[in-house]
């Protein structure tokens, strides 16, 4: 026999995924990278309520970055306030409106303003836009003394970027060294690339990084699209439980390309690419 806590809670679980399913899957911002022109300073993005309820909206912004550790993992920092000083257009943008409603299947345009110092140095700052989103729903009240009362009040944060482009901007990616992990069984091979950002600007491209037999035959091979803020290591598993012994070359290379942003937006770079070798045993 269940007990009437634990039928509660599975109640409002049960009712919080429908909740979600009815009201929160599919509203929507495009673009989700936004780049505004110091020779403007405006830039607009979309929210779209594709879902079944009205949707209260608002619209917030923190500094944050993607970050690496030694060993390339990845994770997102919103506590340094020393490059929060330096590179953070949190404080200096604004957004008209701020706080809507969207009934279902209508969209709101959002204006943003940028309100930088004169004085700012050349370069690229930056911000994550906080889209929240909850449905305009009242609250899921049984009012059985013997029943089980309910509040849903699911939030939906969705985190997009938006870019501020001033003056001359340049960024660049400096390889220092490839390094190799492979795991304790033995079934996975790490490639971890150490590399320098240059310029006063993220590099925002596709990282490839490709596994090639003595034959020059590439035998593995991963994309992802990125953005490297600072300093950093790159990582890279490849599952090599199939390939046989031998000498392999390990090509890493970075390109001023994305499949979902436009060649114009991006600060260009000529590519850049270095390789190293792996012996496997």
């Amino acid at each position: 026999m269940y007990s009437y806590r634990t039928v509660k809670v599975l109640l409002i679980f049960i009712l919080g995924l429908t909740f979600w399913d009815q009201g929160y899957g599919q509203v929507t911002i495009a673009p989700t990278n936004l780049f505004i022109d110091g020779g403007s300073r405006f830039g607009t993005y979309m929210v779209i309520n594709g879902s079944q309820s009205p949707q209260e909206v608002s619209i917030d912004f923190i500094f944050g970055y993607a970050s690496s550790d030694s060993e390339g993992v990845r994770q997102y920092v919103y506590n340094d306030s020393l490059m929060a000083e330096k590179y953070s257009l949190a404080e200096s943008i604004k957004a008209f409106p701020q706080n809507f409603t969207l009934n279902p299947n209508q969209r709101q345009v959002v204006r943003l303003r940028i309100s930088t110092p004169s004085d700012k140095p050349d370069g690229t700052y930056w911000a994550r836009i906080k889209t929240s989103a909850s449905p305009v729903t009242p609250p899921i009240e049984l009012e059985n003394s013997d029943a089980v009362g309910a509040r849903i009040g699911v939030v939906i944060d969705q985190i997009s970027g938006v870019f501020y482009k001033k003056g001359n901007v340049t960024t660049g990616i400096q390889v220092e060294n490839i390094d190799t992990k492979l795991s304790e069984d033995r079934s996975t091979l790490s490639v971890l690339t150490n590399l320098k950002r240059t310029g006063n600007s993220p590099f925002l491209g596709t990282i490839t990084t490709s596994l090639i037999n003595a034959n020059g035959t590439e035998v593995r091979r991963a994309l992802v699209s990125t953005t490297i803020y600072f300093d950093g290591v790159h990582r890279e598993d490849f599952d090599i439980q199939d390939l046989p012994t031998g000498t392999y070359k390990i090509q890493v290379s970075f390109e001023s390309s994305r499949s979902d942003i436009s060649r114009d937006e991006l600060i260009q770079i000529p590519r850049v690419m270095e390789t190293s070798t792996y012996q496997l045993r």
